[in-house]
């Protein structure tokens, strides 16, 4: 690298120098770029066509960025993007219709504290942006503090991407100090379209969650079929990981083993063409409490139903869910005691052919499990051995909740919808309340809403279609309610 004039001292602008090591790579053999200890400044950029497209570093296939890990440093200059102008940001690695790109023992320092998102400008600069590929990995890299609205995307038509063993903190409206990065209304860690996209062993955190969660900030978000993400730790998240076929059918997703901490979603869907085979198997996944937005839904894993009685695209009620497999997940609520969030482990709709079992959820105070309606109904799901525990008041006094609640609201609008057909809930335990320890205390006991154990509001001829096993009601005066909505 410093042969083409790289510095590397933390002081010069080493960008051009760098830009000078990728032209000389020919085209069509691997080659190495290689960077000595030391902290490379990048203090210029280019624009291209439109502003997605400015980059401070053009790639071209067949190139591998190594270094000796951490004193191997990019830098982002200071006040290189925060000025008042949409332009005014750039992706620092930038690639199209490029193969063979890797990235090993690298970081790269976004400094997001000195390049902060002025009001009302939008920002789009990533670290490492790449449109139509194959073969990309990243591995053993660490990016930080970034105050644009991505550290890694993968875009349009690409196939196999490695993400492994990577430390990505930081990003958003937490850029790592703080005084936030308030005008920053959008971030995610990973972005991929890309198919066999393979995000494994990394830790993705936001340091801070008490800033981050201000605003939403995704860990993972999925758009590509055959990927997966596994064995990750994923906090500080909203959602942590996101699944979505906003760019086409999608199918064969694996989602496990992932610790997902102080997270206001775990695993979140949009729905918009249909989503085939997904397996959501033996993931931790720890929700907390909103911080300034306005009370809502916490879920572990989250199908958004938007509008109860409007389907559409833009609220993610476009397609079916099939066989979707969610297996030996424990899914735990630490809220206060006092919050006004609606908390629950599994809120689904549209599911075809799918399996809820040996799933642990505690700390709810509204729903373990709640199934909702929808156009496209809801056809052999089963829900057995699941495990409720130590759910919490509910202070919505209007409210009722339950460790299972299904409802449909669609239906009765519409004749022809399908509706919820072969749905069996079998040998599941339903634990214990966390009674109010003070019972004398009338507004705690009157704070809660009702809670039914099991709650089915359906019209008549859905109730025939919700077959009770053996459940197991610790609390004796807990049970199924079945009330018909027609």
């Amino acid at each position: 690298m410093k042969k083409y004039g790289a510095k590397g001292n933390g002081i010069n602008d080493d960008r051009i120098a760098i830009q000078a090591a990728i032209d000389a790579a020919p085209l069509g053999e691997k080659t190495s770029i290689y960077f000595p200890a030391g902290t490379y400044i990048i203090g210029s950029y280019q624009r291209g066509s439109h502003y997605f497209e400015n980059f401070c570093l053009r790639l071209h296939s067949n190139l591998v960025f190594e270094g000796v890990g951490a004193k191997s440093i990019l830098r982002l200059a200071n006040h290189l993007f925060d000025k008042t102008d949409s332009n005014a940001n750039a992706h620092i690695f930038f690639g199209e219709n490029i193969d063979h790109i890797y990235f090993n023992q690298l970081s790269i320092d976004m400094n997001g504290p000195n390049n902060l998102v002025p009001k009302g400008v939008l920002k789009n600069h990533s670290a490492i942006f790449i449109s139509r590929g194959n073969d990309f990995s990243a591995t053993n890299i660490s990016i930080k503090n970034c105050a644009g609205s991505n550290m890694i995307i993968l875009k349009d038509n690409g196939h196999h991407a490695i993400i492994e063993n990577c430390k990505l903190l930081n990003g958003g409206n937490n850029v790592g100090t703080k005084k936030p990065n308030q005008y920053q209304v959008d971030f995610s860690f990973i972005y991929t379209e890309w198919d066999s996209s393979f995000i494994n062993h990394n830790r993705i955190e936001q340091t801070q969650a008490d800033i981050a969660l201000q605003n939403y900030t995704g860990g993972i978000e999925i758009h590509g079929s055959y990927s997966s993400a596994n064995n990750n730790y994923i906090g500080g998240c909203f959602p942590a990981i996101y699944i979505t076929s906003s760019q086409g059918q999608l199918k064969d997703i694996n989602i496990n083993n992932n610790l997902i901490a102080e997270c206001l979603k775990g695993i979140s869907f949009w729905v918009i063409h249909p989503i085939e085979k997904v397996n959501i198997e033996n993931n931790r996944i720890s929700l907390t409490y909103r911080r300034l937005m306005d009370p809502g839904f916490i879920c572990g894993i989250d199908v958004p139903n938007g509008n109860m009685t409007l389907y559409n695209a833009g609220l993610a009620n476009a397609a079916t869910i099939g066989q979707l497999s969610i297996k030996h997940n424990r899914i735990i609520a630490v809220l206060p005691a006092t919050t006004k969030d609606k908390t629950m482990g599994m809120i689904l709709h549209s599911l075809q052919e799918s399996s809820i079992e040996n799933n642990r959820m505690e700390g709810m105070n509204y729903a373990g499990i709640l199934l909702m309606g929808s156009k496209w109904g809801m056809k052999k799901l089963i829900i057995q051995k699941n495990s409720f525990a130590h759910f919490q008041p509910n202070y919505d006094p209007s409210g009722v909740a339950g460790y299972i609640v299904i409802t449909d609201t669609y239906s009765p609008s519409d004749a022809a919808a399908p509706g919820l057909k072969d749905i069996h809930i079998d040998s599941n335990t339903f634990g214990e309340l966390n009674k109010p320890l003070n019972t004398s205390n009338k507004k705690m006991v009157a704070a809660r809403g009702k809670f039914l154990g099991a709650f089915i509001a359906l019209p008549e001829k859905m109730l025939k279609e919700i077959h009770l096993g053996k459940n197991q009601f610790s609390d004796p005066t807990e049970k199924a309610v079945m009330v018909k909505t027609d």
